[in-house]
């Protein structure tokens, strides 16, 4: 306080004057008697460096500061006493902001208390129910055979050659090599015009009216089929240059020597091994979903809406990343993706309060080894350095 002041001055007063959910709007009143110390204080700050005309620099008597500086004086004398007493309030009104406060309004004239409107968001604070015995439905631990075939008819897909076909037409299950060129209201396209371009008649074509128009041809046939690029109507011109046939690799002990196995049974017995696995996991994945979902629903509470808007962005700065060299989304995408997520954003904050609401009640802690181990393990599995790095944020915050 400033050099002037009384020997003891009256208290701040701090009131909580409205509270909506986790929003807090709060008063802090301070006396006349500290808002004049405070507003004299930085007078005499700025009389040390003001440069008046006249007076050689910091010797101006303090009349003149004022009479050039009142106003610099004025919000120096607010914001210090901001500085200190908003702080104070919250610590005062026992409130666990999880943001920082946002002063809505300031009302002083000289002679008068100073007040101070503040509006700040708060931690909720839930009562932890229904989290023993949650029923939960465990899916089987381990693959099945019809997954072992699965996976094996997987791997020998992977390992396919085409080769020529001796079909003379073009059917649902060929591959086709295409030499192609596009045009617009009989306008050549720029950038619309290729050769040797493999077409997969059994999968979906990116392009609308491709593989129908395909449907039938023949070698060193040329054709103009009406498709669409970009939604527009196009007149696409294709030459098939050759039709192949995807050749499967005869699943015998040959096979699983090239697949790194002495033989058949050994490589169905490795890949079991990584079904099981595979299986077990997203088994407890569901399980920790299902535990997840009944705690979200039995345990409804208001939620500090930055807490809820951060964790929007962050899901949707992963989308972006996800979608990185893809079409650029429009503003109608992104603002109908924003609202699809919202609810999940809003169940991933409210389960973050609920299983630290369980953690204190049940008396669990987390020591910085096991943190560390299981940021480890996660790091192993990430699948990028994206991924490796959204996950080390992660960890970051729950220290």
């Amino acid at each position: 306080m400033g050099i002037f002041s009384a020997l003891k001055s009256e208290k701040p007063k701090f009131k909580k004057i409205k509270e909506e959910g986790c929003v807090v709007t709060l008063s802090v009143e301070i006396a006349p008697q500290e808002v004049a110390d405070q507003s004299q204080t930085a007078l005499m700050r700025l009389q040390a460096l003001a440069r008046i005309p006249g007076f050689r620099a910091g010797k101006a008597p303090i009349s003149v500061v004022k009479q050039h500086f009142s106003g610099r004086a004025r919000e120096e004398a607010v914001d210090a006493l901001i500085r200190k007493h908003v702080p104070a309030a919250l610590e005062d009104l026992k409130l666990r902001v999880v943001e920082s406060p946002m002063v809505e309004d300031v009302k002083w004239k000289e002679g008068d208390p100073l007040l101070i409107t503040v509006k700040a968001e708060i931690a909720p604070t839930p009562v932890a129910k229904d989290y023993l015995k949650i029923p939960v439905t465990r899916a089987p631990q381990t693959a099945d055979a019809a997954a072992l075939d699965k996976r094996v008819e997987e791997l020998r897909d992977a390992q396919a050659r085409l080769d020529v076909s001796t079909d003379d037409a073009v059917g649902e299950k060929n591959f086709v090599v295409i030499d192609y060129s596009a045009a617009q209201n009989g306008k050549a396209l720029a950038n619309a015009k290729g050769a040797s371009e493999l077409v997969d008649m059994s999968s979906e074509q990116s392009v609308e009216g491709l593989s129908e128009g395909l449907k039938g041809m023949k070698r060193g046939e040329t054709k103009t089929i009406k498709v669409k690029l970009g939604g527009k109507e196009t007149d696409l011109t294709v030459t098939v240059t050759e039709i192949k046939t995807k050749v499967l690799p005869a699943l015998d002990a040959e096979f699983a020597k090239d697949m790194g196995m002495e033989s058949l049974d050994e490589l169905k017995g490795k890949l079991k091994e990584v079904l099981d696995r595979e299986v077990k996991s997203a088994s407890e994945s569901d399980v920790v979903r299902q535990i997840e979902e009944a705690l979200v629903k039995a345990n409804v509470f208001p939620l500090p809406p930055s807490m809820v808007e951060r964790q929007l962005e962050g899901m949707m700065e992963r989308m972006r990343r996800q979608l990185m060299g893809a079409t650029k989304l429009s503003d109608k995408v992104l603002a109908d993706l924003r609202a699809k997520l919202q609810p999940k954003a809003e169940d991933e904050v409210r389960l973050a309060f609920v299983m630290s609401a369980i953690a204190e009640k049940e008396k669990i802690s987390v020591t910085d080894a096991e943190l560390a181990s299981e940021l480890e393990a996660g790091l192993k599995d990430a699948e990028d350095e994206a991924k490796k790095k959204e996950l080390t944020e992660i960890f970051d915050k729950r220290k």
